[in-house]
Parts: C-alpha cells; sequence; structure tokens
C-alpha cells in the first residue's frame, strides 16, 4: 500500500496543474478573444505559450524516466513539479517576478539548492552502479552537481532573455519584464543597466544555493564511506 501512494503522489500532483494550466490556456484564449486592447492580446498570446511551455516542461521527468529507464525519486519529481508552477505559471504567466519585490530571488536560491540536489541524485545513480574501484569520489560528485546546476541557471536566464524579447517583439510596451530591463538602476555602485545586475544577482544566488548543497553533499558522502570503512575493519 506504501508502495502504491509512493508511486501516485508524483502523478496526483502533475495532473493537477497540468488541469490549472489547461485551464490558464482557456483563459488566455478567452482573452486573445475578446481583448479590449492591444496589451491584453499581446498578454493573452504570451500566456498561450507559457502554458504549452508549462505542460511541455512539466512531462520531462517522466519522459526522462522512460526513455533512459532512470527512476527518479518522488520528492524530486513534486519540488520539480512546484518549482516549475511557481517560476512558469505564477512568476511569469501572473508576472509575480515582477509585482512581488525578491520572488524571484527566492526562486533562484531554491533552484540552485534543488538542482544540485538534483545532481547529486543523477550522478549517484550511476555511480552505485559500478564496482567500488572505478566510482567517483565525493569531490568530483560534488564539483558535478555544482556545475550541473550552475548550467542550468544559465539556461533559466536563457529563457527569461527569450520570453522578454519574444513579448517585446509582439509589443514594445509589453509588461513582461523578466530580466528587469524595464527597470532604472539607481544604483551608485554599479555602473550598468538594472536588467544586466539583476541577471547576476540571480546566477551568484542560485550559484550560492548550489555551493550549499555541494559542500554538505560532499562531507555527507566523505562521512558515509568512512562509516563503511571503519564498519568492513
Amino acid at each position: 500500500m506504501k508502495k502504491i501512494k509512493k508511486l501516485e503522489t508524483p502523478k496526483i500532483i502533475y495532473f493537477i496543474l497540468v488541469g490549472i494550466v489547461v485551464l490558464e490556456i482557456i483563459g488566455a484564449i478567452f482573452t486573445v478573444i475578446f481583448a479590449a486592447t492591444p496589451t491584453q492580446r499581446d498578454a493573452g498570446i504570451s500566456n498561450i505559450f507559457l502554458g504549452f511551455l508549462a505542460v511541455t516542461l512539466f512531462s520531462i521527468p517522466w519522459l526522462i524516466e522512460s526513455r533512459f529507464k532512470l527512476d527518479i525519486p518522488n520528492y524530486l519529481e513534486v519540488i520539480v513539479l512546484i518549482f516549475l508552477f511557481c517560476s512558469i505559471v505564477l512568476g511569469s504567466m501572473h508576472n509575480l517576478l515582477a509585482t512581488v519585490k525578491g520572488y524571484d530571488k527566492v526562486l533562484h536560491i531554491a533552484s540552485g539548492i534543488f538542482i544540485s540536489v538534483t545532481g547529486f541524485e543523477i550522478i549517484h545513480f550511476f555511480n552505485i552502479s559500478k564496482t567500488k574501484e572505478s566510482r567517483l569520489k565525493p569531490g568530483i560528485l560534488s564539483i558535478f552537481a555544482f556545475c550541473f546546476s550552475v548550467t542550468l541557471l544559465v539556461l533559466w536566464e536563457f529563457y527569461e532573455f527569450a520570453v522578454d524579447t519574444i513579448a517585446y517583439n509582439v509589443s514594445s510596451i509589453s509588461e513582461r519584464n523578466m530580466q528587469r530591463y524595464q527597470w532604472i538602476n539607481e544604483s551608485t555602485i554599479y555602473p550598468q543597466s538594472y536588467g544586466l545586475m539583476d541577471t547576476m544577482l540571480d546566477l551568484l544566488i542560485g550559484s550560492f544555493g548550489a555551493l550549499v548543497v555541494a559542500i554538505v553533499g560532499w562531507r555527507m558522502l566523505v562521512y558515509k564511506q568512512r562509516k563503511e570503512l571503519s564498519s568492513n575493519d
């Protein structure tokens, strides 16, 4: 009974979130049809694109499991689904990234943490399938997890850049402002545009979260190895 519950939990959350996104897409379609202004129409078109993107990304964990025969831990699947929902649906479609101060920074540090954990899980899965002599050392695992996380953080910034660019080309007065390029830099320390400063802060914060996980994970693996050696003696 416990096994069935474990298998069904990510699927239940998946269908709930997909159902919400489908309703968002339907609402966006009606917005495009009955839009009173070009701004409303453009926002509806953007939300339709983001809705289909969300559904596609929601399905990636299952595609990876079926294609590569991997067993992704259920807690990771749930975290990925919730994070994508908070980022794309709440953050982009409902514009919390632009209207709620600090929302994007919380998402970036959280993404740095859970992506790094995901990196650990992936490489650990392959590592335990090898003989003890050919397994990677804890330090290498930590470096991989950190680099894996930073790479995906960079890809997320590519996503933000793409959304802002597409929205701007649809309408030059777009409300999409994921990289904060519309904000004025009032800082006396940083000399360039606020958009560039926001991007770099996102990467730095996310990288810090990934670094914390990498260090903690390294220490845990070292402790585990020492414990195994002492028990064998």
